[in-house]
């Protein structure tokens, strides 16, 4: 009987672990759990009838041989009657309750004001069900620490961040619009610079005025920037807007291509310098290309001189 249950149970086990190895392990890494917790269950059932039927199959011989030492008239008062249910009797061997009348064989030899105690045994029931998370915490550690079939939550987690990526990514290329700060570039056409302005005098006016000398917004015509001059950085405020400032972000009233528009049409303002234009506010903005060009022979030799 024991050698088919360690057959059993080594045959459900072998099965989940082959399933898992051969599956993918980014698709299937909860899949792989689900068998093991099978295997796992069907284990603790094979091994809880097994511990359940040996113990009964035992008492039975026992009885039958005589082998019970205990003094004949308290083994006539505990004996099981034929007639006892088999119920009841699984219940006596699941449990190991030990009978009143017998109490004082396990009484240890202390008591707490009048109170005493019991040394009873554990369940077998619960002793089964400990040994089989002893067994399963085992085979969980090799299984996601010691091989290559298991992946750790870690590694589950950036195989997913990986394969939600790529899907965004396969999103992103069957968009025909799909402008961010990331890859924005400034807009020259004249339609373009021209819807731009119609947008900017529709929703910025009121704050940057209509020639962008600014009014409780800052200045867009100086060199002077707040959150960066870049066409990008101009994109990303318009976005994002700025709350500190009591600027909204205008991504969900105006499109991206058109927030593009308008990003481009406010770089067409530079250098315009409308009367009553606003104190500069922020950092100067130096084009990118203008502060990583190559110092010319004409600049080395101005600085010799100074």
């Amino acid at each position: 009987m024991t050698k088919i249950l360690i057959t059993s149970a080594i045959l459900i086990m072998h099965v989940g672990i082959s399933s898992a190895a051969s599956s993918n392990k980014v698709e299937n890494v909860y899949d792989n759990l689900g068998l093991l917790l099978l295997g796992g269950l069907a284990l603790f059932v094979i091994i809880a009838a097994g511990i359940t039927i040996i113990k009964i199959l035992d008492a039975m011989v026992r009885d039958r041989q005589g082998e019970n030492q205990v003094d004949l008239d308290v083994a006539k008062a505990e004996s099981t009657p034929a007639s006892e249910p088999l119920w009841r009797s699984l219940y006596r061997q699941a449990t190991k309750a030990v009978p009143v009348s017998r109490e004082k064989e396990i009484l240890l030899d202390h008591d707490y004001d009048g109170i005493k105690e019991l040394d009873n045994n554990l369940p077998p029931w619960w002793l089964a069900m400990f040994y089989v998370t002893i067994v399963w915490g085992v085979l969980y550690f090799g299984y996601y620490h010691l091989t290559d079939y298991g992946m750790s939550s870690h590694e589950a987690y950036t195989a997913e961040m990986a394969a939600a990526a790529q899907e965004v990514a396969a999103f992103r290329s069957t968009q025909t619009v799909m402008v961010d700060e990331t890859n924005v570039t400034t807009m020259d056409s004249e339609a373009d610079l021209a819807k731009g302005k119609q947008i900017y005098d529709i929703n910025c006016v009121v704050c940057h005025l209509d020639n962008g000398a600014g009014l409780v917004g800052p200045n867009l015509t100086d060199e002077y920037w707040i959150n960066g001059g870049s066409i990008q950085d101009i994109f990303s405020t318009i976005k994002y807007g700025v709350p500190e400032k009591g600027m909204i972000a205008w991504s969900a009233q105006i499109k991206p291509d058109d927030m593009q528009r308008v990003a481009s049409y406010v770089m067409t303002l530079q250098g315009t310098n409308p009367p009553n234009g606003k104190a500069p506010e922020g950092e100067k903005y130096v084009p990118e290309s203008e502060s990583t060009a190559p110092t010319t022979d004409e600049d080395k030799e101005d600085t010799e001189t100074i």
